[in-house]
């Protein structure tokens, strides 16, 4: 055992207690006392006390004291079971409710990516005049990759799937497929094997891939001699080359990642006018900017749009940070429920301030007689920090547990196309959260309590009543926080009321089809239907033995289907019209090839002429049918039905395609999405190499999602089949980020409105009990019941309209953050904010008349008597 004292200990001592005679036998006595004890624990417990009491030092009991404040606190608050109960609940609410956002927020925007250096991975596109992103074309690409000097490697990426034959049942995997700079551009490579290089990404060069590790482990059972082994990949077969780290993921879970080479001889990929879905990725040099990449990216756009001008003009080169790139939908959303939840938060501190408050002045005489006996203003303002402490603690104890449940709830909701969504968890950061907001909670707004209710000043307090005087001192402050608490509730239920007006107008909206029994699923040709009548005659086949099912009332197929989004995007010319002068002007369309039956079977509306019938073979004249934005726009005030039109460039032969009918719009891109141009052709004169298969059934369509699988394979046992839903699935994934966003500000708005009533109510109710008197002088002198409840009403509604001002006022400024979120309704909507102001001035008037009611009954006699 050392008999010398913690030398920090002694060092903090000499350095912060004041050097006079009385410290010094201070520290004397302490020295002593340890050499007794020979405790370093005690001595720097002692020393600690020392330090925070400075010059009032004069019983080594500080921390003794707060244990004293702490058993009396819990004494105190086993006395007001409901008082506690209220404060722990309101502090549970706000911390928990924060903490699961939080840890959504953390893992979605503000965790850095797994990938070395993260910050300085770049997310790269093209994007044409009007601002739409159009991916990278692969010539472009090429001449990227050679003319920067800001990154120092530079790579394309695509999504693909494939079906995979020959283990087993065919199966369709999800890859995407990169050039051989990917990996190290990221910084990553394979735990086995080697990775993808750039001689993977020359012409008749073996196609390789690169497998994940979850699916070597679910297709090989880890075995490590599967490096050499072929996969049979649609028209490919891929040499595995290599595993990936467990836990790797690039945007998504893929299953494997393949090289790019074997697709570099197909011409319309070296076309430059094409672009097949490339998006770039870029490390930039150490020391280079953000915007000095971007700079010097649009000047080689430039450059691009001079040299080829046929292709490039209009185009520009885009770029931003990947991870921000990853989350760019989602962040709206996050970032407005992070607000929202904020709100809750600061709501439920002030509403927790208010109560200690009320406490505080009910407590004047305690803490006055207190101070009579000697107790200074900075002991009581400690015991009131540790009461206030002790019940954040109890709140955010039981907020932790709430954000677990909540959490689970949320993620629940969320759209499921959210990016690192498997990430979320009440991780360390969002516990640390948990405790730092409590923490801030029961300081910050339990210190402005205990402040004012500490100034008690001993003996002129004593000598007055408990109920008249000391509690007036804190009535303006409790009016402050009301109205601030009435204007944050009106924020959150302005919010609420705007989400509720877009999903209201999002499932009213005319879709332009009907999506009841109606089931969908995307299915693969596999190899075999390389040719345009082989994949015709599959689709006919497909649509007859789905169509044949008992329960089916109608089938279909077609290359895309509504809201999904459309598969193919194209320029195209019309031969009746002049071709622009800009390329950029030229016309882009979705073009949508489908059966006879596809409209039938979506319920689409026949605007005019016709749509297709099954005498619309390969070896027909071409047709086609447009939607009426299309005919709108192409041909304003003209009939369309004979017009012409060409997929593709104005200048490149095509099939000139006659208009026979004219369909309503369609919501293809979402909902929320205006209707694209879109142009129908026969499946049997474009039939593509992936269909959709829709089936209106009489039955629940998801009963019947075995049998038309079976019928499926029927057709070939390695047709592929992916994405079952129901079309009322599809919907509802559309507006996931709507409802996700309604449930939280829906679920907040209702808790910011108790809150701000219960807080309303208790402060007119305790107004009434301290003017008992004046109101039975009042009446005793000929005041009638009306004037009183006018009189209290008054002073209800005098908060609740300070803080409806502030309230419109704060809801006008932050509603505009709403605007990714709304729909079909302005963020500053008069109809929403009137019903939001109605509304809570109705309850807030409820709330103010029932202690009113209760006034009025007050005897004067009575209240004279108890004065």
């Amino acid at each position: 055992m050392r008999h010398d004292p913690p030398p920090l200990a002694e060092w903090l001592l000499r350095r912060f207690l004041p050097l006079d005679r009385q410290n010094d036998v201070v520290r004397g006595d302490l020295l002593e006392e340890f050499r007794r004890r020979q405790s370093r624990a005690w001595y720097w417990r002692e020393a600690l006390s020392l330090l925070f009491r400075g010059h009032g030092y004069k019983n080594m009991l500080t921390l003794d004291s707060l244990l004293q404040d702490f058993r009396f606190a819990c004494r105190s608050f086993a006395k007001a079971p409901s008082f506690t109960a209220l404060v722990v609940l309101t502090l549970a609410l706000g911390v928990g409710s924060s903490t699961a956002i939080f840890s959504i927020v953390n893992a979605v925007l503000l965790r850095p990516l797994p990938f070395p250096e993260s910050d300085r991975l770049m997310w790269i596109s093209e994007a044409n005049s009007s601002g739409a992103v159009v991916s990278v074309s692969w010539p472009n690409f090429q001449d990227l990759r050679v003319r920067q000097r800001s990154f120092e490697r530079i790579a394309v990426s695509r999504h693909s799937s494939f079906t995979m034959t020959g283990h087993g049942q065919a199966r369709r995997v999800l890859g995407r497929t990169v050039t051989g700079s990917f990996f190290p551009t990221i910084g990553v490579q394979p735990a086995l094997g080697r990775s993808i290089t750039d001689a993977d990404d020359a012409p008749g060069a073996e196609p390789v891939a690169i497998l994940s590790h979850a699916f070597w482990r679910a297709q090989f059972g880890e075995d490590p001699g599967v490096l050499g082994k072929r996969l049979n990949l649609g028209d490919f077969q891929f040499t595995i080359v290599g595993v990936l780290p467990a836990g790797f993921r690039y945007l998504r879970d893929y299953d494997l990642f393949t090289s790019v080479g074997p697709f570099t001889r197909n011409p319309s990929l070296n076309d430059r006018g094409n672009h097949q879905g490339f998006v770039g990725v870029g490390r930039l040099r150490p020391g280079v900017t953000e915007r000095a990449a971007a700079d010097e990216l649009q000047q080689i756009a430039r450059q691009l749009a001079q040299e080829h001008p046929a292709t490039n003009s209009g185009l520009n080169t885009v770029m931003s940070p990947l991870q921000s790139r990853l989350v760019n939908e989602e962040r709206t959303t996050l970032l407005v429920l992070f607000g929202a939840v904020g709100i809750l938060l600061l709501m439920a501190c002030v509403n927790v301030a208010n109560l200690l408050i009320a406490r505080g002045a009910s407590r004047q005489h305690e803490l006055a007689v207190r101070a009579a006996l000697g107790g200074r203003r900075t002991r009581l303002l400690m015991q009131l920090l540790v009461e206030s402490t002790t019940l954040a603690a109890a709140g955010g104890a039981i907020g932790i547990l709430l954000a677990a449940g909540m959490l689970r709830l949320l993620l629940g909701v969320a759209p499921a196309e959210t990016p690192r969504l498997d990430e979320v968890s009440l991780d360390r950061a969002a516990l640390f959260f948990a405790v730092t907001a409590a923490v801030v909670c029961g300081i910050v707004f339990g210190l402005f309590p205990a402040a004012q209710a500490s100034r008690a000043s001993g003996q002129p307090l004593v000598i007055r009543t408990r109920t008249a005087g000391a509690s007036a001192q804190s009535h303006r402050l409790r009016r402050g926080l009301l109205v601030a608490e009435v204007a944050l509730a009106l924020i959150l239920l302005a919010g609420a009321g705007l989400m509720v007006r877009t999903l209201l107008g999002l499932t009213s909206l005319d879709t332009g089809f009907r999506p009841d029994h109606l089931l969908t699923m995307r299915v693969e040709l596999p190899r075999g239907f390389d040719d345009d009548a082989k994949r015709a005659a599959a689709a006919g086949e497909l649509v007859a033995r789905v169509r044949e099912l008992p329960g089916v009332t109608a089938a279909a197929a077609g290359y895309s289907m509504p809201i999904d989004g459309s598969s193919w995007n194209s320029v195209f010319a019309a031969r009746d019209k002049p071709i622009p002068a800009s390329r950029d002007r030229i016309p882009v369309a979705a073009m949508i090839p489908v059966s006879p039956a596809y409209f039938d079977t979506l319920g689409m509306r026949v605007v005019r002429g016709r749509v297709f019938t099954a005498a619309d073979r390969a070896a027909s004249p071409p047709v086609a049918v447009v939607n009426e934005t299309l005919a709108r726009t192409l041909w304003p005030g003209d009939d369309p039905i004979g017009k012409s039109l060409k997929q593709g460039w104005p200048e490149r032969p095509g099939t000139w395609r006659e208009v026979v009918g004219v369909i309503g719009d369609v919501k293809f891109e979402g909902l929320t999405e205006t209707t694209p141009l879109q142009v129908y052709m026969p499946l049997a004169q474009e039939p593509p190499r992936d269909l959709t298969i829709l089936a209106k059934t009489a039955v629940p369509p998801g009963s019947m999602r075995a049998s038309i699988e079976s019928a499926i394979a029927g057709v070939s046992p390695e047709m592929t089949v992916s994405a079952v839903r129901t079309m009322d699935e599809v919907l509802s994934a559309s507006i996931a980020r709507q409802r996700m966003a309604l449930l939280v500000l829906g679920v907040f708005a209702a808790i910011a409105l108790v809150l701000a009533v219960t807080g309303l109510y208790g402060l007119v109710s305790h107004g009434v009990t301290e003017r008992a008197h004046e109101i039975g002088v009042r009446m005793a002198l000929g005041a009638e019941r009306r004037d009183v409840v006018a009189l209290v009403l008054r002073g209800g509604l005098s908060m609740t309209t300070a803080g409806v001002i502030l309230g419109v006022a704060g809801a006008a400024l932050l509603s505009r953050g709403l605007d990714g979120l709304v729909f079909g309704v302005d963020p500053l909507d008069p109809a929403t904010f009137a019903a939001v102001v109605t509304g809570l001035v109705t309850v807030a008037l409820a709330a103010c008349y029932l202690p009113a009611r209760r006034a009025t009954r007050i005897p004067p006699a009575a209240a004279l008597r108890a004065d």
